[in-house]
């Protein structure tokens, strides 16, 4: 009798997103059954003998033999978070493996930390700070003379600000503050209109292209922001090395790796432990959803 995988997939948003549904395509033609969840509907029971799982409002126990972690969701409060967190540390307490695992994907979500321990590590990363202070951020500026002030926690290039002058980093400083929001903030690398973009998956670089940008005016390379994308052919080994470092170091089961081509080498900027992936897809007919959805149940069958 073959029994067949059952494999869950959370993401916050009401319906599957278009990443999610070509997964659950892909784990179908594999033979996979698939699942989505919300992490909101998601409890976990612990005490007098009860260590369990239960989504909905079902008592029945969760019954999954992998879960892909791809959004926590970000509008919601400290104690709400702490308590997703929670929930998919319990289902790995129950040796359900969680892709990316729950430490991990917020260790990548949190682009300070996740950089720091790039940084120790001697991944060369942009110089970068986080403050509460916005006359620190200004004065960071001041020395630095170009920047960029992002959001801790974002995607797809959205709500970064290039500044070259203090005044400018000391009014959004000024407003992040008012609003109780962290400053991060890392000096400005100088690329050639480009910068590299390393989907890796397991011990497999999926795809590795260039975000090219379409005009001066334009300097951000996300291709959510209306960047080109290149695909390169063939990685060097000193990237490729790179990139399957930064996995192991922050102990991810794939990510989509951002790096910058400077005068003094390559310099990481972020990593993102639930990448998409539609503009590589649209632009190669590579399907990483399928190339993920074959390692979650290789890691299944280990």
């Amino acid at each position: 009798m073959v029994t067949i995988v059952k494999i869950a997939i959370v993401a916050d948003k009401p319906v599957p997103p278009w990443s999610i549904r070509q997964i659950m395509l892909a784990l179908e033609e594999l033979g996979a059954s698939s699942m989505y969840l919300r992490p909101s509907s998601i409890t976990s029971i612990i005490g007098e003998n009860n260590f369990y799982v239960v989504y909905s409002n079902t008592l029945k126990p969760f019954e999954a033999d992998a879960v892909i972690l791809r959004d926590l969701g970000v509008a919601t409060t400290i104690e709400i978070f702490l308590r997703r967190i929670d929930i998919f540390k319990h289902i790995e307490e129950l040796s359900i493996p969680v892709i990316n695992p729950v430490n991990s994907y917020m260790i990548a979500r949190d682009k300070y930390l996740s950089l720091l321990l790039l940084s120790k590590a001697g991944i060369p990363i942009p110089k970068t700070a986080i403050v509460e202070d916005f006359y620190s951020a200004t004065k960071l500026a001041e020395s630095w003379r170009k920047v960029v002030v992002k959001p801790l926690i974002g995607s797809m290039g959205f709500g970064i600000i290039r500044a070259e002058s203090a005044d400018t980093v000391y009014n959004v400083a000024r407003t992040l503050s008012q609003l109780h929001q962290p400053i991060y903030i890392q000096e400005y690398i100088e690329k050639p209109g480009r910068d590299i973009r390393v989907l890796i998956i397991g011990d497999e670089i999926v795809a590795a292209y260039y975000r090219v940008q379409q005009n001066i005016e334009n300097w951000k390379t996300n291709v959510a922001q209306g960047a080109r994308v290149d695909i390169i052919e063939k990685l060097d080994s000193e990237l490729e090395s790179l990139a399957f470092k930064i996995l192991k170091i922050l102990n991810l089961y794939y990510a989509g790796i951002d790096v910058a081509e400077t005068k003094n080498g390559y310099v990481v900027f972020e990593v993102n432990a639930s990448p998409q992936w539609r503009g590589i897809q649209r632009a190669t007919g590579i399907n990483p959803a399928k190339k993920l959805a074959k390692h979650v149940i290789s890691l299944i069958r280990q």
